[in-house]
């Protein structure tokens, strides 16, 4: 039985958030793909750190994820476009728990 992962993704002083939202999900989810038994949640945070008037390497995506066996994992990606910004964060989520998954014990 594959239990189900628990997404939520905000996005905080960006434009077109639900475009970046949707993005954020499918990149996520497909990331996680192979990996429904290990993780519980995931929480993503998509956001502008200088406000949305300035330019320059500021979009930042925060995601934490939440293993069944109670670890957590942080990962923070900081880019100029964020859609590049949450595909890079999305590969390090699939890296992180693929890493997770081969050092758990059978």
């Amino acid at each position: 039985m594959r239990m189900k992962i628990q997404i939520q993704i905000q996005v905080i002083s960006l434009p077109r958030a639900a475009a970046l939202r949707r993005h954020a999900s499918a990149q996520i989810k497909a990331a996680l793909l192979r990996f429904p038994d290990i993780v519980e949640s995931v929480s993503v945070q998509l956001s502008d750190i200088t406000g949305p008037d300035r330019g320059g390497v500021d979009k930042l995506c925060r995601t934490v994820i939440r293993f069944r066996h109670s670890a957590l994992w942080l990962i923070e990606e900081l880019g100029s476009d964020m859609h590049q910004v949450i595909d890079r964060a999305a590969n390090r989520v699939q890296e992180c728990v693929s890493r997770q998954a081969s050092c758990r014990p059978t």
